[in-house]
């Protein structure tokens, strides 16, 4: 396929964002409710929906479908433009997308402990898996035990991306530009396959370290490489003749969704890793897959909602709200922005904040910062 071709195609795909931002909304919303559960009265909480609701493992699953999706469709629009893949450009975006705010939560946490809440975390030590974003293997090495788990546990999210966002722009700037996709296309789903087959092995041969099989790359990473996938697939010719077809079939979409936020956490719950790990992820990243590009291409009402001017708003600090929430959403502590529901009003209001006042003037130095040879590059924002 041509350049002109795939530009054809894909940049006017950029006008339905607000869907993808709809449908952060929603995964944000899922997390923040799971870890605002021991806050929240069990009238709410002992309700069987919530459940399906407030599922975090879901919501971030999500998160990482549409961060694999989004970063190599940008790859795929800049590499259609300009003939390349400009690394330095990648890495200065990323850098003023996730840095100012992910290292001014770490400062804040380190500042509560030297000021006000001494036992936010054990020792100042406990940050520096965090600093350099390997949280998600830092009980290889040391102790995970401590508050530390909950005021910087979310990084094991932002560590994977993180790592994943160091790798795949090399590979996609060396292997895809230097053919027609294909051999790259097949190498991937070689690696996607290979995933739950390395979390069986982990949870056997690493039988202390069970629970976070899926905080690694390379035993979770297949979440981001789907969403690679479907932004590889998505550009070829076979994609919009037949697969787009099907995404219009209300029996397709209807077992999506009942199978991604009821079926799916039904199994995880009766059958735990023997179903999880070498079924359930994999299942699961490919209908969250299907579902994004069922909201994309296929008019409803529920992508009119998902492009509501509010859900939008709340996808667009989905970011934001995610770093932030471990201070407010605990009962580790019992202080006044503890308690729900102001404790979940409080990170409305701070990642409010946080977005309008610090991260958006930075973002606003990706323009100038801006390489010649990028001018016409597309921006997406990713999480």
């Amino acid at each position: 396929m041509s350049r002109a071709t795939l530009l054809k195609l894909t940049l006017p795909l950029m006008n339905r964002i607000k869907s993808i931002d709809g449908l952060r909304a929603i995964s944000i919303v899922m997390v923040l409710l799971a870890h605002a559960r021991p806050t929240m009265p069990r009238i709410l909480t002992d309700h069987f929906f919530f459940d399906f609701i407030a599922n975090a493992a879901l919501g971030v699953r999500i998160f990482f479908v549409l961060s694999g999706y989004l970063i190599t469709k940008i790859l795929i629009i800049e590499e259609a433009k300009t003939g390349f893949i400009n690394i330095r450009h990648f890495f200065v975006r990323r850098i003023l997308r996730i840095f100012p705010i992910f290292y001014l939560y770490i400062l804040v946490v380190v500042l509560l402990k030297i000021s006000h809440i001494p036992n936010i975390i054990d020792k100042i030590s406990d940050v520096v898996p965090a600093l350099f974003y390997l949280w998600n293997y830092k009980f290889l090495w040391v102790d995970t035990s401590g508050n530390a788990n909950w005021f910087l546990g979310h990084f094991w999210s932002l560590s994977m991306e993180e790592q994943f966002y160091l790798l795949w722009p090399f590979a996609f700037a060396i292997f895809y530009s230097k053919n027609s996709g294909s051999l790259f296309l097949r190498v991937l789903v070689a690696v996607i396959v290979l995933m739950p087959v390395l979390r069986v092995m982990t949870y056997f041969l690493m039988s202390d370290n069970r629970g976070q099989i899926g905080w690694m790359l390379h035993t979770g990473g297949d979440s981001i490489l789907i969403g690679c996938l479907g932004a590889l697939v998505e550009k070829t010719e076979r994609f919009r003749s037949v697969f787009v077809h099907y995404l219009s079939n209300k029996w397709l979409v209807g077992f999506t969704l009942i199978f991604l936020f009821v079926v799916s956490p039904i199994l995880s719950i009766s059958f735990g890793g023997s179903y999880h790990l070498p079924f359930g992820i994999s299942l699961d990243n490919i209908f969250i897959l299907i579902l994004v590009f069922w909201i994309m291409y296929v008019p409803t009402l529920f992508a009119k909602f998902l492009d509501h001017k509010v859900m939008v708003h709340i996808g667009i600090l989905s970011y934001s709200l995610y770093v932030w929430q471990q201070i407010f959403l605990t009962d580790i502590h019992k202080y006044w922005f503890n308690l729900f529901p102001q404790n979940l009003i409080i990170v409305f209001l701070v990642g409010f904040f946080s977005y309008y006042v610090i991260e958006k003037p930075i973002l606003g130095l990706k323009k100038k910062l801006k390489p010649a040879a990028a001018k016409n590059s597309v921006d997406i924002p990713v999480v």
